[in-house]
């Protein structure tokens, strides 16, 4: 293709090209540009990870990944042994000796978000919050003619 075939393909992109196509490669360029940025300014430790893995051929992402995921493996008997710790702390009643307001408000500020975290597994899992429904129930005949009574 010479230059003034480049020149015309160029110019007539069209609408496509001038408002989904080139808004998309600046948004692109600017975000390799500030990587590329952020890379040049990353911790040594990192860069030299980095550069190993580059001198193996190996990708840096998914080395990361992996050694992450192993570590985490070898923690989790790390947390059981520390969960049991914790539990036998607060089962001893080491925990209330100096128990104030603020440990209060810590401590219903913590089951406040378990009961969060508990009804939106509730809402995922079943899609409701109602009790499931009691087959003798006058609710369960909704059933046969696919209407949902807990919606």
């Amino acid at each position: 293709m010479s230059s003034a075939q480049a020149t015309v393909a160029k110019k007539s992109g069209g609408i496509l090209h001038r408002f989904v196509v080139s808004p998309c490669v600046s948004t692109a360029q600017k975000i390799e540009c500030r990587s590329a940025a952020t890379l040049q300014r990353v911790e040594p430790a990192v860069a030299a990870w980095i550069k190993t893995n580059e001198a193996t051929g190996a990708d840096a992402a998914s080395m990361s990944t992996k050694r992450f995921l192993h570590e985490q493996g070898q923690l989790m008997s790390y947390r059981v042994v520390r969960f049991f710790q914790e539990a036998r702390y607060v089962f001893s009643g080491q925990y209330f000796k100096n128990y104030n307001i603020a440990c209060m408000l810590q401590d219903a500020r913590f089951f406040t978000q378990a009961l969060f975290i508990f009804l939106c597994a509730v809402l995922v899992g079943r899609r409701s919050i109602f009790p499931p429904i009691h087959p003798d129930s006058p609710l369960a005949i909704a059933l046969d003619h696919k209407v949902n009574p807990n919606y």
